[in-house]
């Protein structure tokens, strides 16, 4: 039980995060995004904690998981810096929690 509240306390930080840096994209007087899909790897085995980490991508501003398969999230991305810091910050963030 106390995983799935450290969880919680992760999720609402990136949610703010997230939420800071998509006001800063619609508010910009030039839209300089690099949208994009991609293909991240999740640690989870159970069902629960895998459905998990791709509802919490999901509402996480700025970012849709549009599928899960096996162990890994197909996100659409609406600015994509860097694969390997989005593979850290969102799954691995999200499954330290939780594992």
């Amino acid at each position: 039980m106390i995983r799935y509240i450290k969880f919680a306390l992760v999720f609402i930080k990136s949610l703010i995060r997230s939420n800071i840096e998509v006001a800063k994209i619609v508010l910009s007087k030039k839209i300089d995004i690099d949208p994009a899909i991609v293909k991240l790897h999740t640690n989870c085995t159970n069902e629960f904690d895998k459905l998990l980490v791709a509802n919490a991508i999901t509402l996480t501003p700025g970012t849709i998981t549009m599928r899960l398969e096996d162990q890994n999230l197909y996100i659409h991305l609406l600015d994509l810096k860097n694969k390997d810091q989005l593979q850290k910050e969102i799954v691995d963030s999200f499954e330290d929690m939780i594992l």
